[in-house]
């Protein structure tokens, strides 16, 4: 049996209760990657993708979330290491804010894995 493990890149998804917070800088108008995420096998075979639900939504922008081929990311330490020059499915989410706007602006995620753990974190985007 394989035991499947979360790769959550750039995007800080803690466990049980506590949410992780992100910054990111964002032109006006711009769109900026937030955040990929995959499950992967010890194998590098996919162990499904998770499911994003928005708890909070942008204020001054929107979210494209969208299933696509990530590679992921592992330490050189992990065993999983190997699997940073392969395709996986996964998840991509993205920001734009509306074309003018400058300021602040926020998102908070939750992330759910086919494993059945949930994740949950949040973006504080200034847009210039």
């Amino acid at each position: 049996m394989h035991r499947a493990v979360i790769v959550a890149m750039s995007l800080l998804l803690s466990c049980a209760g506590a949410q992780a917070q992100a910054s990111r800088v964002a032109l006006s108008g711009a769109t900026i990657e937030l955040s990929q995420i995959a499950m992967v096998n010890p194998d590098c075979s996919n162990a499904g993708r998770p499911l994003i639900r928005v708890t909070q939504q942008p204020e001054y922008g929107r979210l494209i979330i969208s299933n696509a081929s990530i590679f992921p990311y592992f330490r050189p330490i992990n065993p999983r290491s190997d699997c940073n020059w392969r395709r996986v499915p996964g998840v991509i989410i993205k920001y734009v804010s509306q074309r003018g706007y400058t300021g602040s602006d926020s998102v908070r995620l939750e992330a759910f894995y086919p494993n059945g753990q949930m994740r949950n974190g949040a973006f504080n985007i200034t847009v210039r």
